[in-house]
């Protein structure tokens, strides 16, 4: 009986140990998680992608790689929105609120393309853009307002600051109609090189020897065996002693004599040995 509770016992601290991942992301597309897992595994965090069929992916690492692995997610800006297209914002069998609300939409939904469209620019991690426009639309000057445009761009350290910033506002000059190079505003921001770097263990200290829950995983499977192989000693040991107290016991019978050489069992008369 002892043997059956120590070896639930031993399940349970299985299915503890295997629990030890730390969920980090949930309910993402495949795009989304496939990024997240490329930019953890680029900085030495193993990530594990798990499909959820229609909840989506989720992203589960390590307790001690949680902590840089958020703070890798906020300098990539990950995970990514969902690709925009003006398609979805303006179906065909919906129903616009009004010419306002259409025109906050569409230019929303400019803004989100053009964060994407320099996310892939070489050396950019992340991308704000903001554009200003009237609302309203009713503007009645006879030559309207210039939009103006500002970008937040999270870059690479060995990139060169300047050439990007050209790149920058070809790009968004050549994206919208009378836009100016001097109402572009592009704003740089530097990776940190120290980010997250001592917060998790280095790869020498992670393989110095097995962790805590192996041990005791260990330690609990051979007491188990030690515990299991005495239960099943005990067990025999008692039913060997059933077993010889349940034997008949043979008494002697009256009369009976012991025989000896040269006296027939018989009780013969006359009989001898011959």
């Amino acid at each position: 009986m002892m043997s059956r509770y120590v070896l639930a016992l031993c399940l349970v601290m299985l299915l503890g140990a295997c629990r030890k991942s730390e969920t980090l992301l949930t309910s993402l597309d495949q795009q989304q998680a496939n990024e997240v897992a490329a930019v953890l595994l680029r900085h030495s965090i193993a990530a594990d992608k798990i499909d959820g069929g229609k909840a989506g992916y989720s992203i589960t690492v390590a307790p001690t790689d949680f902590p840089a692995a958020v703070d890798w997610l906020k300098t990539y800006d990950l995970p990514s929105r969902p690709r925009m297209e003006i398609a979805q914002m303006f179906p065909p069998d919906s129903l616009v609120a009004s010419p306002r609300a259409e025109r906050a939409r569409l230019y929303s939904a400019i803004e989100q393309r053009l964060e994407q469209s320099l996310r892939l620019m070489s050396g950019v991690l992340a991308a704000r853009v903001h554009v200003s426009y009237d609302v309203d639309g009713l503007t009645v000057e006879p030559t309207p307002p210039t939009p103006h445009i500002s970008a937040v761009v999270v870059h690479q350290g060995d990139i060169d600051g300047s050439a990007l910033i050209n790149d920058v506002k070809r790009f968004l000059k050549n994206s919208l109609d009378d836009v100016r190079y001097e109402n572009i505003s592009v704003v740089l921001s530097k990776q940190p090189s120290t980010l997250a770097a001592a917060i998790p263990p280095p790869p020498d200290a992670r393989d110095t020897g097995p962790s805590p829950w192996t041990l005791a995983i260990a330690a609990a499977l051979v007491m188990g065996i030690a515990l299991a192989a005495l239960s099943a000693l005990r067990a025999r040991r008692w039913q060997r002693g059933a077993m010889a107290a349940q034997m008949p016991h043979m008494p002697n019978m009256p009369g009976a004599q012991e025989t000896s050489p040269g006296v027939s069992t018989s009780g013969t008369p006359g009989a001898r040995e011959v």
